[in-house]
């Protein structure tokens, strides 16, 4: 028989259900991984708690149930992951809301908010810009349009925090903005978008062509 102090035996347990919950979620045993994830919650409902209990939801197709558990949730990673599910369910000012705190159209005009989980945060709020920007007058070049100019502006801070984060680059050579020159050499891969090939080697040529005599 198990004998100990019951804050102990009770903290251990808890250990053991978030270890238990991990690997279910490693193994992809989504079920298993949100019934132990409950109890969890019930025996210490925690904002942490409430985090891998939607991350189960999110990892089994259910994103509008891990919405409804990080509704009032103000950690870092669980606005994130609340933005995460507010894009799946097609709500993108909700998820810029849970990101800055507001869905209003001219939240954050500069681009320098400080949003939740550095460059994924960032990146995730570009895409989200893009998403909810209107579609401009036959007169007005898309580039100059409010959402697109934070779009970039958000893409190249999260260069700033990751370089090796692929998908910025991609979104920028898809907007036809300069970028930072890549930590890596280009792979020649088909996982890598053909607009940013192109747009390396254009980037490379400039430079070629400005450093000749």
């Amino acid at each position: 028989v198990r004998s100990g102090h019951p804050g102990q035996l009770a903290a251990d347990m808890n250990e053991t259900l978030w270890a238990y919950c991990q690997s279910s979620l490693q193994n992809h045993l989504y079920e298993n991984a949100i019934f132990l994830a409950e109890r969890l919650c019930a025996e210490t409902p925690s904002e942490a708690s409430r985090l891998l209990l939607a991350n189960c939801h999110y990892a089994s197709g259910a994103p509008a149930r891990a919405c409804a558990i990080l509704g009032n949730c103000s950690a870092p990673q669980n606005r994130y992951l609340l933005a995460l599910c507010h894009v799946k369910l097609g709500r993108h000012l909700e998820a810029q809301r849970a990101l800055l705190g507001s869905a209003s159209p001219s939240a954050d005009p500069t681009g320098t908010a400080i949003v939740p989980n550095g460059a994924a945060g960032l990146y995730l709020l570009g895409t989200i810009c893009l998403k909810v920007q209107p579609q401009p007058p036959a007169s007005l070049p898309r580039d100059d349009t409010n959402e697109r100019s934070r779009a970039v502006l958000y893409f190249k801070r999260a260069l700033e925090l990751d370089p090796y984060l692929w998908s910025a680059y991609e979104a920028l050579a898809a907007l036809g903005k300069e970028f930072p020159p890549p930590p890596l050499p280009l792979p020649r891969s088909a996982s890598i978008s053909a607009c940013l090939c192109a747009a390396l080697r254009s980037a490379s040529s400039a430079s070629s062509s400005s450093s000749s005599p």
